[in-house]
């Protein structure tokens, strides 16, 4: 075999010289390799960082600096660059990785004596060689520059203000309503779909099922966004719920619509959107909710453009029209056949197989609704539990009775769905709870309502719940109602894609609602006049022959900024009236006052006003007033006159003055809340000392977190303890706080609902029971801990806890884990977020009788726990959970479940993409069956 013989003195000295240079900085080939692999990992992480403070920079509008674009172009270069020479690293032969390495591999490649060394190869080894010490100079200059990049973004130049309209694509036809709209985004860029059909069709199911379908399916959009429009919906409106949707928060509140335009337009320009507008009734401009592409995209090939797709459901095709939406989609009433299914599924399968008459009856109740799916489920739920033929018998009697509907003047299609109305609504078991579903009107449409800071004080306040004795019992009882409703489908729980697991809010169907305020409005027969524009944008209250007969009235949720004068007695009737949620709104007239003199509720809550007129004190019928979020300092003794005043709400408000006697001499009281206000003066003190009301006096109230002070509300006579915040701000440290000492009196602790410890400068707190007694805290359902930052520890001591439902813990940087949860047997909403130091949420499961190898809860929230690294240390069962919502926790590389969680009742688990990514697995496939339920969190 042919060898070449090496010159030296030309070739090899001068590459050995070159090499023996490189040596003491790079060692052997393989460790220089190893030490520029290290460096270009903490490059990447600090461009991985840099990268993510861009994210948040984005989302304020801002865009990186030149020097950053810069820096981040330079380190992909520098990638590629070391990727090269590790390949070319990897392909030399054996005897030259070997030359320098003396702990080289062994077998067949090995060099034996005598064999000759190519020039081409020592040439290309000494190269690799010069290469990895001049880019590993190169990578430890780009990571020393990172920590010199500030500011990282900056205000970006304005955008082009000329746009062009999404393009629009033929459509793809297909069977089913979602396969026809899924498959033609799927087909095509840029798209504008209309869905249209009167109300109660169908048209939002569709919209969910698209949503759902795109939530599942990540490799499409960017964002997948939800905004219901309703009647009347301002633009600037929209854009907000957008922006909210986005986790923007750029949007000011006195932009006006182009500059929120702008705003939305600059965020969204190269992100991949679909946009589901909901119940739009005219057109709207998309180019101002962001939804287009900038003039600078014109020349491009309309395949590179961003995705911007947009499908809507209206009432009318013309706004479909208007809305420029070529593909638009008529959805159609159901068939007898479908209709008939329908009506099965929600009716009681064992009832309809148990008797042929009801069931021939059923299917002509069926046939009734015409195909219109909400009446078919209306009615269907509104027969269930139903098993006498006589009573089947008697509503199809009432729903076709031609003399019941002769006087209402509606057109066909309504007339179906205000019979299928009508027939539920009488069905319902008692005329509380029909009240009850009238009250739900006066919300704007599509309005999502708190069924506990909105809807029940205002069941009690109308007087639908009066018989209780404690506030406790009066919400037991509005729960009870709500469940009647939301069961009969005449109420809906809300299903948030952002907080699914907030168990809050309700709402009314539009149709439904509509049909609600036919009964109590505009129908003929009707025996009391209601008027609602709530939501519609209303800048002053209607004119005053609109509503000088009404007995209810509501004008919240409006941009109302200030209210007219009226003559004494002007309103009769009016024994209601709702002004909330008008922001703006900052005086109140003394004659609006005199002009409602059987006013029982008010409500001017959320407003901006400063002062309340002392003739307040002319409402002698007033039972109910909210003055909450608003400015006053000041209360007018005049309020002390209120002699049948039994609802007072005062939260969230400045007060510094309230003449004496003023809340002592209210003897009808029943509920006072003076919560999240100051900690109570002394003067609040002395108002509560002096209270000698005909009732037990439910309070909600702030005090400071002292011995003294628990002591002192628990000899309030006649006074109960609804909800309480002990706020230790001005308390020095304790060692520990024992929630069970002699103190904590009956009045105190056991009708208790909502319990929030602040600021406390405690290392260990301890539920327990009081002295003597099996238990305490019965009511108890809502547990905040906040910014008690020496907290290690808390524990519980001989108390049962039955009814804790919701446990929020903030800011306690030194807790070490919340074990205690599981000798908890309802709970059923864990939030933990901001605890520094907290490594895992439970540290002891089943090593004693008190503490569960498996827990209650149905949604776990965990937020920026940056040292979290695991749920439990030992298996934990959570065959309840629905949701896990996971954020700023890097290193919790594993979930406490598997696949055992898709036989429960698992529905989603939210995070970054990152940390989903990262997560590790027994077994792959376990990722693979969870992946569909993953919702990637957007970071702020």
């Amino acid at each position: 075999m042919a060898c070449i013989n090496l010159n030296l003195d030309v070739d090899v000295n001068s590459c050995v010289s070159g090499l023996w240079a490189s040596l003491p900085v790079l060692g052997r080939p393989k460790s220089g390799i190893q030490k520029l692999e290290k460096e270009m990992a903490r490059l990447r992480g600090k461009r991985d960082d840099i990268k993510k403070q861009i994210d948040q920079a984005d989302r304020q509008g801002k865009i990186p600096t030149n020097e950053v674009s810069q820096w981040l172009r330079e380190v992909e270069e520098l990638e590629g660059q070391v990727a090269a020479i590790i390949q070319d690293f990897q392909s030399m032969s054996f005897f030259s990785c070997n030359c320098f390495n003396q702990t080289g591999s062994t077998s067949s490649q090995t060099q034996q004596a005598g064999d000759q060394v190519s020039i081409g190869e020592s040439s290309n080894f000494c190269s690799i060689i010069r290469r990895v010490a001049k880019k590993l100079g190169e990578a430890t200059e780009l990571t020393n520059r990172a920590g010199a990049l500030d500011p990282i973004a900056t205000v970006g130049p304005p955008e082009p203000t000329v746009m062009l309209p999404i393009a629009h694509q033929p459509p793809v036809g297909i069977e089913s309503y979602v396969e026809d709209i899924v498959g033609y985004i799927n087909g095509g860029e840029g798209n504008i779909i209309g869905i249209f059909g009167m109300g109660g069709v169908g048209k939002t199911t569709i919209l969910e099922s698209i949503q759902q379908y795109y939530l599942h399916d990540h490799t499409i959009f960017d964002h997948v966004i939800w905004v219901v429009a309703s009647k009347g919906c301002q633009l600037k409106k929209l854009q907000i719920d957008i922006a909210k949707s986005l986790k923007l928060d750029t949007l000011e509140k006195n932009d006006d619509e182009r500059t929120c335009g702008d705003k939305l337009f600059s965020y969204l320009k190269d992100k991949n959107c679909l946009l589901l507008l909901d119940d739009i009734w005219e057109r709207l401009d998309l180019q101002l909710l962001g939804m287009a592409h900038s003039a600078t995209e014109r020349g491009q090939q309309q395949q590179k453009h961003p995705r911007k797709v947009v499908v809507l459901t209206t009432r009318s095709e013309t706004v479909c029209a208007q809305m420029k939406a070529e593909k638009k989609i008529k959805v159609r009433c159901l068939d007898s056949e479908q209709a008939w299914q329908l009506f099965e599924q929600n009716s009681d399968g064992d009832v309809l197989s148990s008797d042929a008459g009801i069931k021939f009856i059923a299917e002509e109740l069926a046939k009734e609704c015409a195909g219109l799916p909400l009446a078919l489920v209306t009615v269907a739920r509104a027969m269930s539990g139903k098993r006498s033929w006589e009573v089947w018998n008697d509503a199809f009697n009432q729903i076709r009775d031609k003399h019941e509907w002769t006087t209402v003047c509606l057109p066909e299609d309504s007339l179906v769905m205000y019979k299928a109305f009508k027939l539920s609504y009488d069905s319902l078991e008692n005329d509380s709870i029909r009240e009850c579903l009238l009250c739900c009107a006066l919300w704007p449409e599509d309005y999502e309502i708190n069924q506990f800071s909105e809807l029940i004080p205002c069941l009690i306040g109308c007087g639908i719940i009066r018989e209780f004795n404690v506030i406790n019992e009066a919400f037991a009882q509005g729960c009870s109602h709500l469940e009647a409703l939301m069961a009969t489908s005449l109420l809906e729980k809300c299903n948030n894609i952002n907080t699914p697991y907030e168990d809050t809010l309700v709402k009314m169907h539009d149709v439904i609602r509509d049909m609600a305020l036919l009964m109590v409005s505009s129908l003929e027969r009707n025996k009391r006049k209601w008027i609602v524009k709530a939501g519609i944008g209303l800048l002053n209250l209607p004119r005053q022959e609109e509503w000088q007969q009404a007995e209810r009235v509501s004008f919240m949720n409006n941009r109302i900024t200030s209210l007219q004068e009226y003559g004494a007695s002007t309103f009769p009737k009016l024994s209601m009236l709702i002004l909330r949620e008008n922001m703006d709104l900052e005086a109140i007239p003394s004659s609006l006052l005199k002009s409602m003199p059987h006013l029982t509720y008010l409500d001017l809550s959320f407003c901006s006003i400063i002062e309340l007129p002392m003739e307040i004190g002319s409402l002698t019928e007033l039972q109910y007033l909210d003055l909450s979020y608003n400015s006053i300092a000041k209360l007018p003794a005049e309020l002390g006159c209120l002699c049948k005043l039994e609802y007072l709400l005062l939260s969230y408000m400045p007060l510094e003055i309230v003449p004496n006697g003023t809340i002592s001499n209210l003897l009808m009281l029943k509920w006072l809340d003076i919560s999240d206000n100051y900690i109570v003066p002394e003067w609040w003190w002395d108002e509560l000392e002096c209270f000698k009301g005909h009732h037990q006096l439910s309070v909600a109230i702030n005090i400071n977190a002292t011995t003294d002070s628990i002591q002192r509300l628990n000899m309030l006579p006649n006074v109960s303890i609804w909800r309480l915040t002990l706020d230790g701000e001005n308390v020095s440290k304790l060692p520990n706080y024992d929630l069970g000492t002699p103190q904590w009196g009956c009045r105190v602790s056991d009708k208790l609902d909502i319990l929030n410890i602040i600021d406390l400068r405690v290392s260990r707190l301890v539920l327990a029971a009081g002295m003597g007694r099996e238990s305490s805290f019965g009511c108890l359902k809502r547990l905040h801990f906040e910014c008690l930052e020496l907290l290690v520890e808390i524990s519980l001591n001989r108390v049962r806890l039955y009814n804790l439902r919701q446990i929020y813990i903030y800011s306690c940087d030194m807790l070490k884990d919340v074990s205690w949860v599981l000798q908890l047997p309802c709970l059923n909403f864990l939030r933990i977020e901001c605890c520094r130091k907290m490594k895992e949420l439970i540290s002891e499961v089943g090593n004693s009788n008190s503490i569960s190898s498996s827990s209650s809860i149905q949604s776990l929230i965990l937020g920026y726990l940056p040292n979290l690294n695991c749920i439990a240390n030992r298996p934990l069962h959570f065959p309840y959970l629905e949701y896990i919502d996971v954020k700023g926790c890097p290193e919790l590389k594993r979930l406490p479940f598997g696949i055992e969680m898709l036989k429960n009742r698992l529905k989603w688990i939210r995070g970054e993409e990152y940390w989903w990514n990262n997560l590790d697995w027994d077994d792959e496939s376990i990722k693979d069956s969870l992946t569909p339920y993953f919702r990637p969190q957007i970071s702020k």
